[in-house]
């Protein structure tokens, strides 16, 4: 296979002018960028000035040797061919120039023939590696993508940092920046920004950006090169903008600024960061298909959770109250986002079951019989079965199954205990309880918020979690809930903060 030679430069070190012109002759139908030098130190302040491919080095040049070169071509280049030229080979000096990472040695006199076979053994072993490398981040990338997938299958946002941190780590970048849009209104949905160098954290996650392609479809990056000054040295900024196209819309772009002493940026680096915006596209096409099916669910889901309201005038606006209570107690414990939402879920669903309870047992005013109670209790195993089989809903499993579970055991459908109870089950079953009391019911009027702190309380321990209680009761008396909106009734703090001295008093006794 025949490669351009145009862009690979060489540098060839020796004090003797006869073979710097030698070799400079024989290697002149390569086409290589070939530098000659007969003065080490002339050598050494190019090499770490400019990019170098391959070195070719006397060893023994006058007060200069030729292990300072190749220190300096490892220092500033570290995926550098080094061949070294002696007249006086040894085993030692072999073992001792190799283990410093020289990639062969030629013996002078050598014919030309040899050292051009040399030279292409050696880049040609250098593009095997980089080649290597760029498959392997491909292919570490890949794992990690299925990896992650596979414990947040619908997570985007986790997703793009997955691929913010492979463009820093493949492309040694000084600052990545991804911004995900709107397609429609081109507002920033979400900004990812991994930054090493604060100097460049603005320029990556400006959202000016999004503008380079706004009267284009290209899917090809812009890719801009400055010279930048650190510490009295000058240093090459490539800075890249990739766009991320789903369907042919821009839903984003990949902002990369890479900082070297020599132009960075190699064909194949610019076609992983294409792989890595192509697989951002694909995640969030299958983000937004994910997005339309759970609120097609949601839809068909909450109508059914508002028909059982229309049936039940005591449970009118139960789910939302209580989706409200429950999502102030969840914040309160620190619960992410993601949480968050699966709680939303839950909470909407919790009910579900009770489709499946005549209105006449939904609505009776009076105490249920054995059979009617045994029916009731069935509702959340009977909701349990409507969402059965639809994977989308599997997050509100432990809403509906575990809310009226108490946690000395007593609860049903399991008589679980504590802990054996899900968190989720354990924190709506309060803000259920909450709402219950102070809400009209068929045989009763709704009850006064200090009797509903006073029943949270008493059965700290018995039905309720106690920990979860005090978080409860202490986010109320902090003006954590809006009691007057969500109920049109006031308290009196004085009285909240009483009650719960004295029960702590019965506690500790």
């Amino acid at each position: 296979m025949n490669y351009d030679n145009s862009h690979t430069s060489i540098v060839v070190v020796d004090d003797d002018e006869h073979v710097c012109n030698l070799i400079a002759e024989a290697l002149a139908s390569e086409k290589y960028q070939l530098a000659t030098f007969t003065n080490p130190k002339e050598a050494l302040d190019y090499i770490e000035n400019n990019r170098v491919d391959l070195a070719l080095t006397d060893l023994v040049m006058g007060g200069y040797s030729g292990v300072q070169v190749i220190d300096t071509v490892r220092e500033n280049h570290t995926d550098a061919v080094v061949l070294l030229m002696t007249a006086h080979p040894t085993v030692e000096t072999a073992i001792s120039v190799l283990k410093k990472g020289v990639y062969d040695f030629l013996i002078k006199p050598f014919k030309l023939d040899l050292l051009r076979a040399t030279i292409k053994r050696g880049l040609d072993h250098q593009r095997v590696l980089r080649e290597n490398l760029q498959l392997k981040g491909e292919v570490e990338f890949l794992k990690v993508v299925a990896e992650g997938g596979a414990e947040k299958e619908h997570d985007i946002g986790h997703f793009l940092e997955m691929v913010a941190e492979s463009c820093r780590r493949e492309l040694t970048a000084s600052a990545v920046g991804l911004i995900q849009i709107d397609p429609r209104s081109r507002t920033a949905l979400r900004t990812v920004s991994l930054v090493d160098d604060e100097e460049f954290a603005d320029e990556v996650t400006d959202p000016e950006t999004i503008e380079r392609f706004g009267f284009t479809r290209s899917h090809r990056p812009i890719v801009r090169s400055t010279t930048v000054t650190r510490n009295n040295r000058e240093f090459c900024k490539v800075s890249i903008t990739q766009p991320i196209f789903v369907r042919r819309r821009l839903n984003g772009v990949i902002n990369i600024v890479v900082v070297s002493r020599f132009d960075p940026i190699t064909p194949g680096q610019l076609n992983l960061l294409a792989i890595l915006a192509n697989t951002a596209s694909s995640a969030i096409a299958n983000h937004n298909l994910y997005q339309d099916l759970q609120a097609s669910y949601l839809h068909a889901i909450s109508g059914l959770a508002n028909s059982i309201e229309a049936r039940d005038a005591y449970t009118a606006g139960h789910t939302e109250r209580v989706s409200i209570l429950a999502e102030i107690l969840a914040r309160r414990l620190g619960w992410n986002e993601s949480r968050i939402r699966n709680l939303r879920m839950g909470c909407t669903l919790h009910d579900i079951g009770k489709i499946g309870v005549p209105d006449s047992i939904l609505n009776k005013a009076g105490a249920l019989t054995k059979e009617e109670l045994a029916q009731m209790r069935s509702h959340p195993e009977v909701g349990l079965k409507i969402i059965h089989g639809i994977q989308l809903f599997q997050p509100a499993v432990p809403y509906i199954s575990d809310h009226h579970e108490n946690y000395d055991g007593s609860g049903y459908p399991r008589g679980l205990r504590g802990e054996e109870i899900s968190i989720e089950g354990r924190l709506l079953s309060i803000a259920d309880t909450f709402d219950a009391i102070l809400s009209d019911r068929p045989y009763r009027k709704g009850r006064e918020v200090s009797r509903a702190v006073s029943e949270l309380l008493e059965n700290r321990g018995r039905q309720f979690d106690p920990l979860l209680v005090n978080i409860f009761v202490d986010v109320l008396i902090t003006g954590g809930i809006d009691v007057e909106g969500m109920y049109g009734r006031s308290f009196d703090v004085g009285e909240i903060e009483a009650m719960v001295a004295a029960t702590s008093r019965k506690v500790s006794v």
